[in-house]
């Protein structure tokens, strides 16, 4: 027999019952907060990838000369770019939501520090991975 987790305490996530009213304005204004924090993030990472793609010629490709490079010309620019956007865009989609159980006071600081130094990982790729394009699409001397 599956349990709703009626009867055990458990919050639904989506309306907030089981909440007092502290802990409802807590987490509505948790996922804007980190929602914002996401939404940022993304709009930095899709305006680097923006200036990458009309700053260099659209066929500049990442020199690469791991053991998967078969064919020796490097990864597409193009491929390069995105898989940052992905993560944020996970992330982003999980912080809109409201939290399915109350959280405590370090249990909010926790997410709110792990959720900036994931975002700002993400960044620090997506900068990383933008300057290299630049450098091999001969926008930035080497």
């Amino acid at each position: 027999m599956v349990s709703d987790g009626a009867g055990f305490g458990v919050a639904s996530g989506s309306d907030g019952e089981g909440f007092t009213a502290e802990q409802l304005r807590f987490s509505q204004k948790d996922a804007r907060n980190l929602s914002l924090l996401c939404v940022g993030a993304l709009v930095v990472c899709i305006g680097m990838a923006v200036f990458v793609f009309t700053s260099v010629p659209w066929e500049t490709r990442m020199p690469y000369d791991g053991k998967y490079n078969r064919s020796g010309s490097g990864i597409p620019m193009q491929i390069a770019l995105l898989p940052v956007l992905v993560p944020i865009l996970g992330m982003w989609r999980a912080s809109r939501r409201l939290e399915k159980s109350p959280r405590t006071k370090a249990g909010r600081i926790r997410i709110y520090i792990l959720l900036a130094v994931f975002v700002i990982v993400c960044m620090i790729a997506q900068w990383t991975m933008s300057e290299e394009i630049l450098v091999a699409g001969g926008y930035l001397p080497e």
